[in-house]
């Protein structure tokens, strides 16, 4: 079963968390659709939609996740 697209979301939050190369990807000014690339690259399945209704990507992005 597949996770659902929030849970997906959760769990590339706390891999941010959990992986400093990830951190240092997220340290940059990238786009959602960059974001979703990121993500996928790190084995999560994000849409820009699911982001972008993200409250704390809306302040601001997960960059200050460390």
């Amino acid at each position: 079963m597949t996770p659902s697209s929030s849970q997906q979301l959760k769990e590339f939050l706390k891999a941010i968390l959990d992986n400093k190369e990830l951190q240092a990807e997220m340290q940059n000014e990238i786009t959602t659709e960059e974001l979703v690339e990121i993500a996928a690259k790190y084995g999560h399945q994000l849409t820009a939609a699911e982001v972008n209704a993200n409250a704390l990507w809306q302040a601001g992005g997960f960059k200050f996740l460390r």
